[in-house]
């Protein structure tokens, strides 16, 4: 039974509005720049949630922490003019820092509620290997916040009224079950990379972006066998929320 289906959600490019939380100030523009920018051709708000300052991801000669979150904030805003973004929001954890998933997800009850989204995406917390604890705050945080932004026992009502968050997309995933082809936005994901020039903008780029470009066109030639001609998809572990509690078989779905 495809639990999607049976509840009438929409396709993940069908969305009319999306909140996008990100752990650092360039992690949505790596995961999903390329579907981001096919939804705002499509009319679709876009809004950036990011959790961290950004203050510990120093590459190059900037290694001053205040010097580092004053370029990486305005290098946020360049990296969203160019996919369109509608709506920046900072909550300004520290990068690295000691912070908890739960102050995380408190913050983006509210964000949900009143942005009212029709779909949420994040990075997978529950990717294997993954060690970076920002990464596996916001995503666990993203997932708790979507189950939990309806309920008025554990988030009584202030400022917004109640939300329920329909479904969840998470990127850099191990097991995706939705892709994207990205391939006419390729080269416009590399601009909006390229706008973190604090982080992009040295002799490893070549090797990044090679490694990315490889696994987008894998992703496309497995998941449109017999196209034309080759090209770039992106992928997503697509859930509805229900998924995210007492669904043992989500991992195959």
């Amino acid at each position: 039974m495809d639990i999607r289906e049976a509840l009438g959600l929409p396709d993940l490019l069908a969305v009319r509005t999306v909140v996008c939380v990100q752990p650092h100030p360039d992690d949505n523009e790596v995961g999903a720049a390329g579907t981001l920018l096919e939804l705002v051709g499509r009319g679709c708000e876009v809004v950036y949630v990011t959790v961290t300052d950004g203050g510990a991801g120093a590459f190059g000669e900037v290694t001053e922490r205040s010097v580092l979150v004053a370029l990486r904030s305005q290098e946020l805003l360049e990296a969203g003019a160019v996919v369109g973004v509608g709506r920046q929001v900072a909550l300004g954890f520290p990068d690295g820092g000691d912070y908890t998933e739960e102050q995380v997800r408190d913050k983006l009850v509210e964000v949900f509620r009143e942005v009212r989204p029709e779909i949420v995406m994040t990075v997978d917390p529950w990717m294997p290997y993954e060690a970076h604890p920002d990464h596996i705050k916001t995503g666990l945080a993203v997932a708790r916040a979507a189950m939990f932004c309806d309920n008025a026992v554990l988030y009584p009502v202030s400022d917004q009224p109640l939300w329920s968050v329909s479904q969840v997309a998470f990127y850099a995933s191990s097991h995706p079950n939705t892709f994207v082809d990205v391939s006419v936005h390729w080269q416009d994901k590399a601009r909006a990379m390229l706008a973190h020039k604090s982080q992009f903008d040295n002799a490893q780029w070549p090797v990044l972006w090679g490694y990315l470009s490889m696994s987008a066109k894998t992703l496309f030639d497995q998941h449109r066998p017999g196209a034309a001609s080759s090209g770039y998809a992106e992928a997503f572990k697509l859930l509805a929320t229900r998924q995210l509690h007492f669904y043992p078989s989500a991992i195959y779905e």
